[in-house]
């Protein structure tokens, strides 16, 4: 073997590993892209279900706040003293 021969070897060895790395991080690129779009629609599904939770929740309090108005207030003043007494103690 001439020195040559073992430097286009060397040569040739090291293009192959330089494109099985370059091949290996664009696998691994592609891998974290899809998995940042999944937990982004996850995260927009579990925004959309507790928006709709919370909406339902308002419509019910709306409903019984205008089905039973007066022990909506009653029960509003006995919070808001319960508050002014815990704070006026302070």
């Amino acid at each position: 073997m001439n020195k040559t021969s073992i430097e286009d070897r060397a040569e040739g060895v090291a293009g192959e590993t330089g494109a099985a790395v370059g091949a290996l991080a664009g696998h691994a690129k592609t891998q974290v892209e899809e998995l940042a779009n999944q937990a982004t629609a996850a995260a927009g599904h579990a925004y959309g279900q507790a928006r709709d939770q919370v909406r339902g929740a308002a419509a019910t309090v709306a409903t019984s706040v205008e089905q039973q108005p007066l022990v909506t207030l009653l029960a509003v003043g006995l919070i808001c003293g319960a508050v002014g007494f815990l704070l006026g103690r302070r």
